[in-house]
């Protein structure tokens, strides 16, 4: 880690600092609202990547496309079974090096987000078309604007900022954003090959922090929880409803066995059960049945029931083991029920070990006292329960990380959306990071490799 403390001419106030990113307030909507109305459910982003690409490139950055390519990714201990091909799809990222390709005054900070975003559910609930972005009482609607559209918008809005006042870092700023993060992660993962690779031209490679702009309401994140989704198929015996009790109903058993997985979840929220980093956080482990389909014919004791389950684990405890764990539990369930119950169990989708970030790192430090000295107090901390792609930076580099982005509402639900308010402090904080720990210099006529 770079700990010179950053050397220029160009400090500038709170004030100034507050005043310029409100004189980008247009800009940050704007680019907000192109990067929601570009439909990015996962598997399917590239309408939103390719407006991000646009997006970048209208700094004046340039950008490198990192392909999905899973097969490159096999046998790394943080890659999950993917739920959509690879394709064309592909990750984002774009630098911003000292000018001349001089050694950094500062820290080398990466920005990393995701484009994907989960499906809207019914559209004739929303209040208008999920992906048609609308301000209305200080917040912007539209599916993707809180998770996490609205973030990365904020970190286009520094560098913008930054330009405005005719300024740029002085240590490399690298914007990377990526695909997968809401089922599996891999995009990120995809991402860290290149992100620590050695370059040519500099004299320095990788990054010393990252900082995730997730819509966890201004706060630092201090742990997350560890995650798996299983689905699981069950075969029962059907048969005429008439003689309900020669067969063998296996969506009865699913509910059933949700009932074992939720006493559980139970055991594992005991205080007493609590991970140290979850002590004071209530049901840190939730275990959820999220998809749910079978049965043939309303007369009839159904054939089959498909169940998509997300469980939760504590940090500490490896993904595969937790994977493992729960596959056991729910086939010694089934026997239990009824021998002649067939069970199936796939692994796709999140394999996602917990983890417990380092708050106390120099960088990080400087990020809440970078949040304090624009709002008057530092941020609290947040033990998540739910994962980010954070927890790739956390076990597999050496960099400082953790999430810290604005305040949404109804994330995965129904008229989602981000504060306008809390987006501008996140992008002073920023800005304010940046200028302290990276430092800044007169813009030059050739800023990116």
């Amino acid at each position: 880690m770079h700990t010179i403390t950053p050397s220029t001419s160009h400090t500038l106030s709170t004030n100034t600092i507050a005043t310029a990113v409100t004189a980008q307030r247009s800009y940050l909507l704007d680019t907000l609202s192109q990067l929601v109305a570009a439909p990015s459910p996962s598997g399917n982003e590239t309408p939103a990547c390719t407006t991000m690409e646009g997006l970048l490139q209208e700094l004046g950055l340039t950008t490198e496309r990192i392909p999905m390519d899973t097969d490159a990714l096999s046998g790394h201990p943080l890659l999950s079974c993917p739920c959509s091909p690879d394709g064309n799809r592909f990750n984002l990222l774009a630098e911003i090096n000292p000018p001349g390709n001089a050694t950094p005054v500062g820290l080398n900070v990466l920005f990393n987000g995701h484009l994907d975003v989960v499906p809207t559910g019914p559209e004739h609930l929303w209040a208008k078309d999920p992906y048609q972005p609308y301000e209305q009482d200080g917040w912007l609607y539209g599916r993707g604007a809180g998770d996490m559209k609205g973030g990365i918008a904020c970190v286009l809005t520094a560098i913008r900022t930054l330009q405005s006042l005719g300024l740029q870092p002085a240590s490399r700023i690298g914007i990377n954003t990526v695909v997968d993060e809401e089922d599996t992660g891999n995009g990120t993962l995809a991402s860290l090959g290149v992100l620590q690779r050695a370059r040519s031209k500099a004299r320095y490679s990788g990054y010393d922090a990252v900082i995730i702009p997730e819509p966890f309401g201004e706060t630092l994140m201090a742990a997350q929880i560890g995650v798996c989704w299983l689905t699981v198929t069950l075969t029962g015996r059907p048969a005429h409803v008439a003689y309900m009790n020669q067969g063998l109903n296996p969506i009865s058993a699913g509910i059933q066995i949700m009932q074992a997985l939720k006493q559980v979840q139970d055991e594992w929220n005991l205080p007493k059960n609590r991970h140290p980093a979850f002590a004071h956080v209530n049901n840190p482990i939730n275990i959820n049945l999220g998809t749910i389909e079978g049965g043939e014919w309303k007369s009839s004791v159904p054939c089959t029931c498909t169940m998509g389950i997300r469980a939760s684990f504590y940090p500490g405890r490896d993904a595969q083991e937790a994977i493992a764990w729960f596959s056991r539990f729910i086939e010694e369930t089934a026997r239990r029920l009824n021998p002649d119950l067939e069970v199936e169990i796939a692994h796709n989708g999140f394999a996602a070990p917990g983890c417990v970030y380092d708050l106390q790192h120099p960088a990080m430090q400087a990020l809440s006292q970078s949040h304090a000295a624009l709002h008057g107090a530092p941020p609290t901390h947040l033990a998540c329960t739910a994962t980010t792609d954070g927890r790739h930076f956390r076990l597999a580099t050496d960099w400082a990380v953790t999430n810290y982005g604005p305040t949404a509402r109804n994330i995965h639900g129904i008229d989602e959306c981000v504060s306008i308010d809390s987006m501008l402090r996140v992008t002073q904080t920023l800005v304010h990071y940046i200028v302290t720990q990276c430092g800044v210099v007169p813009i030059a006529s050739s800023n990116v490799t």
